[in-house]
This record gives C-alpha cells, structure tokens and sequence, in this order.
C-alpha cells in the first residue's frame, strides 16, 4: 500500500508535468476534434482493452522527449502537438494506477448492505499523507487528478469510461464526507474556505470536466444513431452494447453533478457564472420533480411500480436523461478564454453581467489557483528528483580533494587512454569490416552483372565441369576463363630449355674458374706466393661441380627433369564455376590502404577480372579485430563473425584439425559446425596435390591469399563416409546445387562420427537423406541397388557408378576416382557387332590375367618374392586405378592438363607415352606388366576427353606421330562421339549384362581380398588395401612419408562391399521390362491401334494436344482445355483403356487458344479432306511462322517436389511393405496429382489439382509478356518456363526445402500466389535464366542432368543448369539452316520450333524450315537432316537411341539417334496431323512402356510391341491387337 500510494503520487507528478494537470484539461480545444481517434480506433476518446492493459515500453514513453510542456518559450502550437505526444501515455499510466489501487480501496469483502459501504475506503485516504510538495494535497486528491484524466481523454461508449465515472462518483462522496467533518469540526460552511479550499477546487473541476463529458457523449450518441451499423462497429450487437454503455456513462455522470450540488452548492453558486448556475439549477431541479412526482404512494403503488420498471422503467430512464441532455447547461457553455497561457471555461464566474447582476471573480481565482497547484507540483516534483543529485554531487566534490583520489585519477587516466586507444582501434576495425562487407557487397553485384553479360561473351576455351549431374556423370564443359595453353609446357621444348639452361650453367661456371686461377695467379706474382693444394682441391670441386652438369644434361635427355630444383611455380587459381552466393574479396597490401578506392575500381571494373569461388569466402585479416591481444583471447571462433549469421544459429561444435580435400588441393583448417552452416578456416598453406608444394609462397605479393569459406546446411542432401589415405576418417557431403564437399577428419574416425551425429541431430538439415550409417558395406547391405539392377530398372552403367560411389570413390580425390571396367576386346574391325560376344573383354578376370604368358610371368615373380612376408607379396606392382591412371586418360581437358604437367614437373610427359592411341593402350594393358590400368567414367560419357579440344602442345613421337586426337577404332568412324556411344551400347549390351557381376566380385565383392583374390590372381600391392598399415604407428619420418607416397601415388582398391558370397547375376532381359524402342530390330515388332470408345473424335473438344500417363490413369488434354481421364492397366497379357471422367479447366476463357475460349463449338474435320482444321481445333498459329500458341508444351503434370521427395525416400528403403504401400496407394497418388498449365492472356503458370480440376495458385514468376511454354523435370519438384520476354525461369514446385535451398532462404523472385487453406506457397521461382535476345518459342529440361535448353524466334539455342541457374553455352541454328546463305545475306533467322533433350547429353532440335538436327550439350553437331515437314511432336526413346516424331505429315516417323535416319513409319493419315507423342514413364517399369500418339481429330491411337507372327486374318476381319479393349 506504501508503494502503491507514493507511486500515485509520482504519476500524478509526471502526468502533470506532461501538460495534463487538472487546470490544463479545461483547454477543450487540445482534446482530439476527429470522430475516430487515430491509434485506438476510439470514437472520440481513446479507446483501452477491456482485459489486461499492456505495459508502456520506454521508447513510447520518450516518444516525445525533448521538451517541457510549460516551457514559456515555446508557442501554445507547439505545446499542442507536444502533448500530443504523451496523451496516450498518460492515460494509459494514469488507468494502470488506479486499477492497482481499485483493489485496496475496493475490496470484495465488503457488505454491500451496510448504509456506509459507499464510504468503506474513507479509512485509507481521510488523513493527510506523506506527500511531494504540499500543495498536491492528500490522497484523494491524486485520485481525483487522475480520474479527470481519463474523463477527458477516454471514449465515452467504453467500458474504462463507464469505469472511471463510477470510481470518480465514489472519490466526489468521499471529498464531500471529508469536507462535512471539516466542516462539523470547524464550525464554518462558506465556499472556498482556507481549510476546504483545495477539495472545493477539486470539486469545481469535477463538475466541469462533466459538463465537457456531456458534450462528449451526446457527440457520441449521434455518431452511433446517426451511422450505419458497421461503420465504427464490427456487429450490430457490439453496436448495441456501446449504446447501452453510454446511457449507463451518462447517468453516472448526472449522479455526480447532482452529487456536487447537493453537498457543495455553495461552491458552485460562488464558481459559477449566474447564467451557468441559473442553468445548471433548472436542470437539476426538473429531474428531482420527476423524482418526486413519479414516486410511490403506498405500498400497493410501490409494488406495481417495480412490475412496470421491467417493461418500461429503462424507457423513462432514457427519456429522462435524454431531456437532461437537452438541458441548456448541458448545450452551451463550450467555449474558453484565453488569457495568457491560462484557460478559463465561459461558465466560471469572472465578472460577467447577466440579467444586470455582475458575477464574482471567484471562479476566475479557483482556476488560477488549480493552475499554481500544477506548477507546485511540477516544481516539488523537479525538487525531489534534482535534490538527492545535488547532495549526491556534494558528497562527491568532498571526496574528490582527497589525496586517495588522486591516485585514483592518475590511475584512471591511464585506463582511460588505454580504453580511447582500444576503442578507437575497434573502431577502426568495424569500420573496415563494414567496408569489406559494403565490397562484398558490390562484388556480387559484379557477379550479378556478369551472369546477365555472360551469354553474350564470346565462348572462348573450355574445360570439364567440377561438379558432377544427378547421375555422378561428367559429361558437360564449361569455360575456362583462365585458360592455359601450356605451350612452354611443351616436351621438346622444355627439353631444348633444360639442355640450354645446363649448358649456359657449364659456360658460367668455366668462365669464373677461369677468372679466378688468373686473379689467384696474379695475386702470387705480386706477392711471391705459391699456388697451394687447397688451389688444387678447389679445381677438383670445381670438377665434380661440372660432373654434376654433365649428369643434369644426360638425365634431361633422357626426358626427367629433377624436381626439386626445376618445378614450375603456378600460382594463379583455377576459375571454378561462379556462384551468385560467394563473397570473394581480393587481398589487401599494407600500402594499398590509402587508396583503396582506386584498388577496388581497378579490381571489380571488369566483370572477367573478379576472382570467384564455390562458397562464401572472407579473408583472415577481416577478423583480426575480434582476436584482440593473445594473452586476451577469448573467443576463438571469432572469425566465423565475419558472415552474416541467420537469425537463431547457434554455434554446435568445432573441430580443429580438418583437411579440406579437393581434386587439385588440400588445406588444413578449422571446421565450425553451426545448426545452419558450416565453416572452414584455413590453418595451414593450400597444398598442391600433385607437387606437394604451396600453391603461394610467403614472399610472392601476387599470391592469393587463404579465405574462409562457408557451406548452408539448407542445401545438404546426402553425406557419405569416404576413406582418406585407407583410412576411414573422412566424409562427402553433396549438395542441392550440386556442389560437393570432401572433409577429412585428423582426428580419426570417432572425430568423424561426431561431426555426423551432430549434423544429424543438432542441425537444421531439411533436405539431407543418407543412412545412418557411415560403413560403405553397411549402406551397400540396406540399399535395394543390387535388386533394381537385377530387374534392370537401373543400367549398368548407373549401377557402376553407384557401387563407386557407395565403396569410397570420388570425383574429389585424385587417388580415389571412379574406376570403370574396359568392355571391349576388339579395337581394330571396321563393324562392331555386339551379339558377338568375342568383341567383349573377358569379365571374370582382371586386366593382368587377361593374357596368359604375361600372367605366368607375374605367378613367376610373385613366388620369387622371397624377401616378402606372405602378406606383402603381390602379383602386381601397378594398381588399375592411380592418379597417373586417370590423367593418363583425361590429359587433354582441363583442370587434368594442368594436374599432369604438375605430375611431370612442369612438363608434359614424352609423347610416346602419352595417351594417343585406344588399340595401342589396350594392347598395352594386355602385355605390360606394369599395365594392368582399368578405364574411367568418361570413356562412356564425355567423348571430349579424346579430342584435343583446345590445340594442347603433346607432341610428337620418335615415329614422326603428331599426338593431338586419340586414335580411335575403325568402327568409330573417326569420331570420339560415335565411340562412346557404341562404348555406351556395348556397357549396356546382353553380354556384359550377364557378366557384370564377375568384375564387380574383382573390384567390389568377395574376390577382392584374401584366398578368393589370390586365386582369381587379383592380388596388388598390400598397401593398396584399406586397413593394411596403421599410419599412426609408423615412428620413423622417412617411412611415414614413404608409406604416404605410396598410397597417394600407387593406387588404392575401393572398399569391399560384399564379403563372403558371389554378386548375384542379372536377371534375363525375357523376364524384365524393356523400352518399347530399345534396339532397331525391335521396330519391325511395333504395332498400333485407336481404341474406339474416347471423349474426343466426334464430340467438340478439338485436337488432342497433351498426353500424360500416370500410375492407373491416363490424362487426355484437347485444345478446348478438357480434360478427359482414361483408366488403363497393362500386364504381359493384356491391356484396357476404359473411358473415365471429362472436366473442363475452369480457366480456359483466359487462355489463348481459340477452341477454349469458343468452347470448341467449331467440329474437327479430317485434316485431309479440310487444311484449316487446325484453326477450328484450337491449334492457334501466331505470328511465329504458323507454330500452335497452346501445345503440349503448355502442360505439366507432378506430384510435387515434396511429395516426389518423400517417395524417393521411402523407396530407398525397398522393403516389401513398402512396395505393397505404393501398390495399394498409386490410385491415391493418380488423384493427388497437380496439373501445371501456361498459354494464358495474363501470362501466368496456373495450378490445378487432378481431382476435380480446382486451381490452388498462379504466378508470373516475373515474366513480362506470355509464358510459351514449360517443362517440369522427372523428379517433380522444379519447372522451367520460357516467355515472350525472352528469358527462361526456374520454379519450385510444391518443395519449400529445395526452394530456401536453390534461394538461400534470401532471395525469392516473383513468388506466385499463397494456398489459403494450406498457407504455402506452391509455386517459387527461384532462378532467371538469360542468354536469349527474342521470345523463347520451346524448352525442355533434363533432371538428370541438371541442364535446361532452350530455343528462341531468332534461332539460338541456349543451354543453362537449373539447380543453380547458370548459362553455360549458347548454339546459333542459323548456320545449319536450309536457307543459310538466305539467312546470311539479309540477316534473317529461323525460329526453333521443337526441342527434346536426352540424359545422355545429346538433343535434337527442329527448325521452323523442316530441318532436323542432333548436337550434344557441349555444342558439337553430330548429324542433321531435312525432315520434310513442320513437325508438332518430338521424343527421344528410353536408351537414347530412337526419335519419334510426328508432325503435319499425319506420318509418326521414327528415326535412328545415330545419324537421323528413317527407321519407321506409322501412318496416320485417317486421324489428321499428330500434334502430341508420349511414352510411359520408365519410373512405371514392370509395366510395359506404350506410345501414346494425340492427332488433329480428338484421337489416342497407342503404339505397342506385338509378337513377330499371328494368325492370317478371315475377310472383312479388322486387325484385333491382343491387348482387351472395353
């Protein structure tokens, strides 16, 4: 109670000096004039919560600091909109107190039937307190104050303001009780006396606030009578409680006035003006003979009084009250005069003349003194706070003339200057750090300006990508923007600079002997002194020393360069593929600090010179400024601060010795684990891989310093457990971006299963799906891989690579690359027949027992090594895979080159041992004994590793051999890309699909170690298999580094994935899905057939324009935008296709297709008795050369990304309960489809739902103009659309993971529309793709390959990836154009038309003048043909080897991926022109794949692979396939 009363008391003292003191709220013109005020939404008045009031913050209560309210300085319109400023706080202040208080004085225990219950808190405020400054006076007062306060201030209609009048009535009783004992005691009544004075005042005030209260609510109650319900209302009931608030407001405020009338009249006649009183008492006294007449005269009256108060007793309340109102006191007396800066209301009596009587001046002085009380309590209040202070200061200057305190200041004059000196060095270190981030800043807007720039550069060289596509596959170049022609790298001419160089060393140092036997001989004539025997010796030296040339010149002859004295020094870092995310900032020069201006134009002026690197990367001086002093340091992570953390990372843990390995370099560090990222700190020097040496030295001021770099979690897909020098400490992290990670951890294994169980269970990684265990045989043990194989729903090339990936190999570690088998035997034939199975290489043995008189060699030797312990002998010396393997093969692409040269010490290697020849290396692997090398991925997907693309200086042999391309097979036909796909045919051929697993026993399985291995003769040397040294155990230096060598250098066999039993063999292809075009033989076989029961044909519904099968159902899209649902089923013996549902796409008035927005009223005719059938089927043609506005590339149809995700996932599980879930589910999954369309006049991407055809979202995603057309990829989870503002967009389906991973979580362009129900977002794009000058007309978009392409009106082709939105190359069609001189002359281009993109990286691509050509991604043409016609419909066969088209022709003509030759042709002709072409899904595999044909008349005609003979038919019989049609 103690506190509450002096903080009362302090309330009031800030309210006053706030401007709100009882004298300044008669100023009626500072009251908000506005119906609604403006914070609250109050109707005239401020309107508070009914509940709880929240607290006021400071920075609300110093919202209008700064000033002082009665400041005589400033102008009355100042103070106004000051006050402003704190009206709300004070009323909220001022209604928190007196709720505190309403339970001291209020208590609910009280006996609401006692005579003196209104008086019960009497008690507790009738003494005087202890108060600041004696004029506040007591308690009570204060409660008065404040009460008048949110009188004047709160909306009349609120349940606070019929609060405050009730809790105000109660204070006016109790003053006027205190003023009767004043009064009693006394002995004296008049007004205003000494003793009652400051409550008379009080009481004053009281009744003029209520009059402004009146005035208030009659403003009030016409605004609610006079407004719609829903105008200052939400409801009509709310509306009627408002109204009903108001009454009750309104009769408490009459009860106060009457209140103050009947105690203190005298108060009021002496205050108030004649006219006011004379008012004021004729309406007070009607209402008392209201009273009086209306009151009971017996008990009988009494009692039917009280019945009718239930019917109509409120109604006379009202009326009662409304006629109060109406009261000419009630009505006037609203204005005020100023004088000076006080405010008299016009009723207080100041001398004014009515009815020729002249009021008092006592009103007047009542004011006047209200307004001295304010300043008393401003000034007590400014007392008691600046007096504790002063005494405070006092006490303090006393002190302060000690000797002790000067002590004191001469020490805290030191500490000062060292806090400025800190502080000013703090200061100085954030100012940097904003400069380096504000730098940061401006190079990703460089990097911004290059990708816009970057298709329009001219391509320049290449190089093969660092990342690898979904599949593990290096099949794409990129460019190589530090480009290298290592023409001083030259084997002869390195040689001729070696053989000067020793001979100009040989010269010099004769010439110095020369010179100094003469200066000695000279020397010994002029003093008479002998040639000693230490003249001699130093001859004998100088002897040896040219002995030594003599050895330098034969060993250089002989091609060897000695290492440590001849390495090539190559300090400028490999341009990796750009990243929009990076933060690159080049090194800074100690003198460069005063004119860093001219250093950064200098730097990022051109967009080609900006360094650019995978990851975020800072500098280590960035953060120096956190380390502060050694002996002061505390936080040792501080470099890490230099990124921009997200919002709640929290750090996880840190390792600090990591190895971060990459394909060229190694570099020790410091590895932060945060719950969203990770970090990497370089400790140690960036390690060249192949020369062991610094890639900068410290002296070199052109060097390129170490930064830190930064991974986001957000983007973690998989985590594998790799080995690192055969030990199993070291993790591959892959990302969404296709980014890769290869961490080694020196802390061993335990380090690297610590790091994995906090990533796993600390850390926010969405997307990550990898077991839990990190042991290669493990995860091989839980995959189902081995069972897709076998029913060959994988290849075997993919099977390969997956078993590379799972046993530790990686595309990041020289010493541990992917091994690929050699499959072919047969080098030398003109024709490669694959059904003969003697072209094959015999797959149960390895490469060193495939000849016998070499092998029996080898056994001889191996029993010679007596020497040897039994575990160390070996049958070969040489390993089939070693970082000299590798880029023995990959030597004529980049970043291989250069690792090569660095392996031969700045040289290429003698060109009679380079790799020039495939027959000659295959012979060499036959009949070396140190040869036994297997092959590399790429043989089978990258022909350009065979090609010299960029002119590399290898050469010439002793034979006079120019060594440029490889020399390939005759049956290659000269070309590397016929090789790999014949390569390709033969890894995928029936032979080594029966044989495969014998190889994967040699390299994986259980002959690769132990008795099994000896006696398959697959023993290598032991320190080629993991777990056969411990290099930890090794003491002596030398050894260690020996044993390293070894391992790095000699080969490393993967890890055993299976142990005891053989791999299992494939299943035979007779059991097992095929594609329905998988070899040229098999067309003879196709048949095809109409089902005649369809919604399309003789119904409206135009041509058929997309097809999509799904699970149990197939999608039928017609121009007029229906959609019809077929159900079918297919097994071996039989198939049906049962008519379903018809829909109509509710959008389809907004599309741009004739037949939809005509509602396909027009019927189809046959397109050979009528040409402009298409026109009436919604097949629009636009200015484009005739090409259909709305297509099949219109549509698209997916689960969603998530939903994808979560299949893929339980997939992998490949259990039979889950295989049983999908088959029971796969018609819950047909129905949760989502159908993505495009071709709409508002230019957006619209999404349906399958099952009914509801639209959840549409977006532009940016696009400026029409989307042409869209793809989505065969995981579900991105689309890419292409618009008539010429650029390319990458969407996120339905995956809010992928999106913050492809974005970041920062950047969200274009975002479509928000779901209401769901509130996500189904649509995001994410990536804009440039590269393109005019419209795009067709796409298409691979996600194995993680690549995009893309046609355009002016005929260019552009090629970008999609995860991370990169343009990669761009392939002008013109020059293969018929008209290409045409073209040529008057600068006129052929539009794309169609394009269909393969996953083995070959695409075909139409032109708009019939021509049809076949160029692989990395822009080389393989073949083209004229196709004779404007075709509609492309798709490339499961196997990549067929085309299908159809087009104009009505013909479906299917071609050889080869060289565009005719195979087949289905004619169609009785159904018009084909206008869609789609297969069944290999993911649908064990069911049959169909071909599904959409033509102009509403048709599906489907294509199957029938038997080879049937029945002859009977006459009039029509040909019946044998699938059931119902």
């Amino acid at each position: 109670w103690r506190c509450l009363r002096h903080l009362t008391a302090v309330t009031v003292a800030v309210v006053t000096t706030s401007g709100f003191g009882v004298a300044e709220l008669f100023d009626y013109r500072n009251q908000n004039a506005s119906a609604v005020d403006e914070i609250s939404g109050g109707l005239h008045g401020i309107r508070l919560p009914e509940g709880a009031i929240s607290g006021i913050t400071a920075s609300d209560a110093m919202a209008g600091a700064g000033f002082n309210t009665h400041d005589s300085a400033n102008s009355p319109e100042r103070h106004r909109s000051e006050r402003e400023n704190y009206r709300r706080v004070c009323v909220i202040l001022s209604s928190q107190i007196l709720s505190l208080l309403d339970a001291f004085i209020f208590p609910d225990t009280l006996d609401a039937s006692q005579p003196t219950s209104q008086l019960h808190g009497l008690t507790l405020v009738r003494s005087t307190e202890q108060r600041l400054g004696q004029a506040q006076g007591p308690l009570l007062a204060s409660l008065i104050r404040l009460s008048l306060l949110l009188m004047a201030h709160l909306e009349p209609s609120s349940v606070r303001f019929l609060q405050c009048c009730s809790r105000l009535r109660c204070f006016l009783h109790w003053t006027l009780e205190l003023i009767r004992e004043s009064v009693a005691s006394g002995g004296y009544s008049a007004a205003f006396h000494e003793l009652t004075a400051p409550l008379d005042r009080l009481v004053l005030a009281i009744v003029l606030q209520c009059h402004r209260a009146f005035s208030r609510c009659s403003a009030v109650l016409i605004e609610i009578e006079s407004s719609p319900a829903d105008k200052y209302f939400p409801s009509i009931d709310s509306r009627q409680k408002n109204y009903r608030r108001l009454f009750r407001a309104t009769l408490e405020l009459r009860e106060i006035v009457m209140a103050a009338y009947r105690g203190r009249n005298e108060v009021l006649r002496a205050a108030l003006s004649l006219q006011a009183y004379e008012a004021l008492q004729a309406g007070l006294e009607e209402i008392n003979n209201q009273k009086i007449q209306g009151a009971p005269k017996s008990s009988h009256r009494r009692s039917s009084m009280s019945r009718a108060s239930a019917s109509g007793g409120s109604g006379s309340k009202e009326a009662s009250l409304r006629a109060f109102m109406a009261n000419s006191w009630v009505t006037g007396f609203h204005d005020v005069d100023i004088d000076g800066n006080l405010v008299i209301p016009e009723q207080v009596a100041n001398g004014q003349i009515y009815r020729h009587r002249t009021a008092s001046n006592r009103g007047r002085l009542a004011i006047e003194e209200l307004a001295s009380e304010s300043k008393t309590i401003i000034k007590d209040y400014n007392n008691a706070l600046n007096t504790p202070f002063e005494a405070y200061c006092e006490d303090q200057r006393q002190w302060a003339e000690t000797d002790a305190v000067r002590d004191m200041e001469y020490e805290g004059d030191i500490a000062v200057k060292r806090f400025s000196a800190k502080y000013r060095s703090d200061l100085s270190q954030i100012t940097r750090l904003v400069s380096l981030r504000t730098e940061a800043a401006d190079h990703r807007w460089k990097l911004v300006a290059r990708k816009i720039n970057e298709p329009w550069m001219e391509n320049g060289y290449w190089k093969l990508a660092k990342h690898t596509d979904r599949l593990h596959r290096r099949i794409l170049l990129v460019r190589n923007r530090n480009f290298k022609s290592h023409e001083e790298a030259s084997y002869e001419l390195m040689l001729g600079r070696e053989r000067e160089k020793a001979q100009k060393y040989r010269e010099e140092r004769l010439r110095k002997i020369k010179e100094k036997k003469e200066q000695d001989l000279s020397d010994s004539l002029r003093g008479g002194r002998n040639v000693t025997f230490g003249d001699l010796n130093e001859e004998e030296k100088e002897g040896k020393e040219m002995n030594k040339v003599s050895s330098m010149v034969r060993v250089a002859s002989k091609g060897i360069i000695p290492f440590a004295e001849y390495s090539i020094d190559d300090n400028e870092d490999v341009d990796d593929v750009d990243d929009l995310d990076d933060i690159t900032l080049e090194p800074e020069d100690e003198d460069a600090s005063q004119n860093t201006d001219g250093i950064e134009s200098e730097v990022l002026s051109d967009p080609q010179n900006v360094d650019t690197h995978e990851w975020d990367q800072v500098k280590p001086e960035d953060y120096e400024h956190y380390q502060g002093e050694p002996e002061k340091e505390t936080d040792i992570n501080a470099w890490a601060k230099a990124f921009v953390w997200y919002e709640g990372e929290q750090l996880v843990h840190s390792f600090e010795s990591v190895v971060l390995v990459t394909l060229q370099t190694t570099t020790d560090g410091i590895l932060l684990l945060t719950t969203h990222g990770l970090y990497f700190h370089p400790t140690g020097d960036e390690i060249n891989v192949m020369t062991k040496e610094m890639l900068s030295k410290p002296d070199d001021k052109n060097s390129k310093e170490q930064k830190d770099r930064r991974w986001r979690l957000s983007q973690l897909t998989e985590v594998h457990g790799r080995r690192y020098m055969l030990r199993a400490q070291a993790l591959e992290l892959f990302f969404a971006d296709s980014h890769e990670l290869f961490i080694n951890f020196n802390g061993g294994t335990k380090e690297r299963d610590k790091f994995y169980a906090k990533l796993r269970n600390s850390c926010k990684v969405p997307m990550l799906c990898s077991p839990k265990s990190l042991n290669p045989r493990t995860v091989f043990k839980r995959s189902n891989l081995t069972e897709q194989w076998r029913k060959r729903k994988i290849s075997n090339f993919d099977y390969l690579m997956q078993l590379n990936i799972m046993a530790g190999r990686t595309f990041n570690d020289i010493t541990q690359y992917p091994v690929f088998p050699w499959i072919l035997a047969d080098y030398t034939s003109k024709e490669l027949d694959l059904n003969d199975t003697r072209v094959f290489r015999d797959l149960t043995k390895p490469v060193g027992a495939l000849n016998p008189d070499r092998l029996s060699q080898l056994i001889e030797r191996y029993h010679n090594l007596d020497g040897f312990p039994e575990e160390e002998r070996f049958l070969y010396g040489s390993h089939y895979s070693s970082p000299g393997v590798v880029l023995h093969y990959l030597i004529r692409q980049e970043p291989f080159t250069t690792m090569a040269i660095e392996l031969q010490s700045g040289r290429f290697d003698c060109p009679d041992r380079l790799f020039f020849d495939l027959a000659a290396t295959w012979k060499s692997c036959l009949t070396s004994t140190s040869d036994v090398k297997e092959l590399t991925p790429e043989f089978f997907t990258c022909p350009e590793i065979l090609l010299n693309t960029c002119n590399f200086p290898l050469g010439e042999t002793q034979s006079g051999i120019v060594v440029s391309n490889v020399n390939l097979p005759p049956w290659a036909n000269g070309s590397p890309y016929e090789f790999v796909r014949m390569h390709r045919l033969a890894l995928e051929s029936e032979y080594v699909s029966q044989n495969l697993n014998h190889w994967v026993d040699l390299i994986f399985g259980y002959k690769q170690r132990g008795s099994n291995a000896a006696a398959a003769h697959n023993v290598f040397h032991y320190l080629s298999y993991e777990g056969s040294v411990d290099l930890d155990k090794i003491t002596d230096e030398i050894d260690r580094r020996a044993t390293e060598s070894h391992i790095q250098n000699f080969g490393q066999t993967p890890s055993q994935l299976i142990v005891k039993e053989p791999h299992p063999t494939r299943s035979a292809a007779e059991d097992c899905w095929k594609p329905l075009c998988y070899e040229i033989s098999c067309i003879k076989e196709l048949r095809c057939h109409t089902p005649k029961k369809q919604f399309g044909g003789s119904q409206t519904h135009g041509a058929v324009i997309s097809i999509h099968v799904l699970t149990e159902s197939i999608v039928v899209i017609y121009s007029d935008f229906t959609v019809g649902t077929y159900k079918w089923s297919a097994s071996r013996n039989g198939f049906s296709f049962k008519m379903d549902k018809m829909r109509i796409i509710g959008c389809r008035d907004s599309s741009m297709s004739s037949s939809a927005v005509f509602g396909g009223d027009c019927a189809p005719e046959r397109a050979a008795r009528k040409k402009s059938s298409s026109s009436r089927n919604g097949i629009d043609n636009n200015a484009n050369n005739g090409k259909s506005v709305v297509g099949h590339w219109s549509f698209g149809m997916t689960l969603g990304g998530s939903t994808n995700d979560g299949l893929r996932r339980r997939a992998a599980i490949g259990t039979m309960r889950t295989s049983k879930a999908f088959e029971g589910s796969s018609g819950l999954m047909d129905a949760s489809y989502l159908l993505l369309s495009c071709g709409y006049f508002d230019g957006t991407v619209k999404m349906h739902s399958i099952d009914g055809l509801r639209m959840k979202c549409s977006g532009s995603g940016g696009h400026r103009g029409a989307i042409n057309c869209l793809k989505i990829g065969t995981d579900g989870g991105l689309m890419v659309t292409g618009g008539q503002d010429a650029t390319c967009r990458v969407w996120v389906v339905d995956h809010s993971d992928m999106a913050i991973a492809l974005t970041d979580g920062y950047v969200q362009t274009a975002l479509a529309t928000f779901n209401g129900e769901t509130n996500e977002n189904l649509l995001s794009c994410c990536h804009v793709l440039w590269g393109h000058e005019e419209a795009i007309t067709c796409l298409d978009f691979s996600s194995d390959l993680d690549l995009v392409i893309s046609g355009s009106v002016d005929g260019i082709v552009c090629i970008h990836s999609v995860r991370r939105g990169k343009f990669i190359r761009s392939i002008d069609m013109n020059e293969s154009s018929l008209d290409r001189a045409l073209h040529n002359r008057f600068d006129m281009h052929t539009p794309v038309r169609l394009l269909t993109l393969h996953s083995n990286g070959n695409f075909a691509t139409h032109l708009e003048d019939g021509m049809l050509l076949l160029y692989t991604v990395n822009g080389a043409k393989l073949c083209s043909t004229d196709s004779g016609e404007k075709l509609n419909a492309m798709a490339i066969c499961t196997g990549g080897e067929m085309l299908v088209t159809g087009g104009e022709s009505c013909h479906v003509v299917i071609r050889s991926m080869r060289d565009l030759g005719v195979r087949c042709v289905l004619d169609l002709s009785n159904h018009g022109p084909i206008r869609c072409i789609t297969l069944t899904p290999s993911s649908l595999n064990p069911a049959p794949q169909f071909m599904y044909i959409g033509t102009e008349d509403g048709k599906v005609t489907i294509v199957d692979r029938g038997p080879m003979q049937r029945k002859p038919l009977a006459e009039g019989e029509e040909e019946v396939p044998y699938w059931n049609v119902r």
